[in-house]
């Protein structure tokens, strides 16, 4: 798959939350050697590279700009992706007053962003035969809750006795 010996990881939404998360426990993995940080902003994903670098104490991490909810961006960011990916982590949503809106290509943010984004990434991927091992799409919104569609914020409780 990738050119590097070891796995690499495309994480979208990187920048923040679980995505950002999943980025620095992956990169504590020795066989993890390049995460790329999908991110919509490049200031953003610059500053949370800086951060996972200085908390895992490695260089492994690229920023690439894609905004899942461009389409065109979506496909600038696979060709600027060099090789393989051996796993992709969809995690990049939205929800919120603005999800409703309609982007360039005539669907909702909120369709764009949370699905067709995703979808077009991942298509790209398995279409050029870039995608070695994995992919998961992961939903981080409900984890904020979300009191529109009366979803409550998730109380974790770790039974940590057994």
């Amino acid at each position: 798959m990738s050119s590097l010996p070891g796995k690499t990881v495309l994480i979208t939404g990187a920048n923040a939350g679980i995505g950002k998360e999943a980025a620095r426990q992956l990169a504590l993995r020795p066989e993890i050697v390049r995460i790329y940080l999908a991110c919509r902003n490049r200031g953003r994903g610059t500053t949370a590279k800086a951060e996972l670098e200085a908390a895992t104490g490695r260089r492994i991490f690229d920023v690439v700009v894609i905004d899942v909810a461009d389409l065109r961006s979506v496909r600038a960011g696979l060709a600027a992706i060099g090789g393989s990916v051996d796993a992709l982590v969809m995690n990049a949503g939205v929800i919120g007053p603005q999800s409703m809106e309609l982007t360039a290509d005539g669907v909702t943010k909120v369709f764009a962003t949370n699905v067709l984004g995703h979808a077009v990434l991942l298509e790209g991927l398995l279409a050029e035969g870039r995608l070695g091992e994995v992919a998961v799409l992961a939903g981080s919104e409900a984890a904020r809750g979300v009191p529109k569609l009366r979803m409550k914020r998730p109380s974790l409780c770790l039974n940590l006795s057994r």
